[in-house]
């Protein structure tokens, strides 16, 4: 095996993705979305006011901040806590057993979210100042549309990397290079290495140029080309199982559109479902993949958990690859 052959062929992929235009626009589509989403974050905080009020409060209190945005009536703290750590941006109020009010904050709201309710509690009982007021912060400190936004394009990076292999294979298939591969010196296995740093390279590359975009900063670096290059073993997979399964482009298109259905589900699920459901979603390597990045991001993550998110995910890649692992060796030969 010679690494030299191997280069060559991640070259010549290189110069056929910035020929084609559908494989350009695959690898540029991931940063023009994230540079549409950034100029989209500070206008996130532009809503009207939200509050999750604990039913308990009087009616007094209750219509007091129905004045000043939508109220959502919820049974005790707890539920009240559920709902503030949820993707929108709402304020929690409830009453301690000492009757004194709490401000229950996700940590992520805009400045001064706090002192809004703090004001509207202080106007209720006719007081500018002196009210007993506490301040509970469940959270992180980063607009939840630049940490779910962040995720979802990185893994729509990842996954399009897989469709920029997978492409790249049926145009081999097309011009007949890969029969033209049993009578070259160049083996199947520094074909299958050379063809799949596209998957590894071009992910990591652009997960960090996204980063930068959203004004991600002050995260592990370290943890972010961890994750990344793991969950590019998904994608090399996928791209490989695309290229085999498809005639032509089209089909190669239409085959992606089925796996990004699956990829979406696990993305949704992971950010949309409650935390008791999600072990639903542990056959997933893409579910493992989102709460890392996620938790990276927030910069809630340790090294452990990077490394049992890491590890699931190779452990998954790895099911999937011996699943199909015949199918692909069939369609190379």
């Amino acid at each position: 095996m010679k690494v030299k052959r191997i280069l060559s062929i991640f070259k010549r992929d290189v110069k056929s993705g910035t020929r084609d235009f559908l494989l350009l626009y695959i690898i540029l589509a991931p940063i023009i979305i994230a540079v549409g989403l950034r100029f989209f974050i500070p206008g996130v905080n532009a809503v009207s006011f939200q509050f999750a009020l604990d039913e308990k409060l009087n009616n007094q209190a209750i219509d007091a901040f129905k004045k000043y945005g939508k109220v959502e009536l919820l049974k005790g703290r707890a539920d009240i806590e559920n709902r503030v750590d949820k993707i929108d941006d709402i304020t929690g109020i409830t009453q301690n057993e000492e009757g004194q009010y709490v401000v229950i904050l996700e940590g992520n709201e805009k400045e001064g979210t706090k002192y809004i309710a703090q004001q509207i509690l202080n106007r209720l009982e006719g007081r500018t100042a002196g009210m007993a007021v506490s301040f509970s912060d469940i959270g992180t400190r980063m607009s939840p549309v630049a940490v779910y936004g962040a995720g979802a394009v990185v893994i729509m990076a990842i996954i399009l990397s897989g469709m920029v292999i997978g492409l790249n294979i049926v145009e081999e298939k097309e011009s007949q290079t890969i029969s033209a591969l049993r009578v070259s010196p160049m083996g199947r296995m520094e074909f299958i290495l050379g063809k799949s740093l596209m998957g590894v390279v071009l992910p990591v590359a652009e997960t960090m140029i996204i980063l930068w975009v959203l004004g991600v900063t002050g995260i592990d670096y370290g943890m972010v080309l961890v994750m990344t290059a793991a969950s590019s073993l998904v994608a090399v997979i996928m791209g490989f199982l695309m290229g085999v399964m498809s005639s032509n482009q089209i089909t190669a298109i239409a085959n992606m559109k089925f796996l990004m259905l699956i990829v979406s589900a696990s993305f949704i699920g992971a950010v949309v479902l409650p935390q008791n459901l999600h072990v639903f979603l542990y056959w997933s390597p893409i579910y493992w993949s989102t709460i890392g990045l996620t938790k990276i991001v927030t910069n809630s993550a340790a090294w452990g958990e990077i490394a049992g998110y890491t590890l699931w995910i190779i452990a998954l890649s790895v099911l999937v690859f011996l699943i199909f692992r015949k199918k692909i060796a069939r369609g190379l030969v």
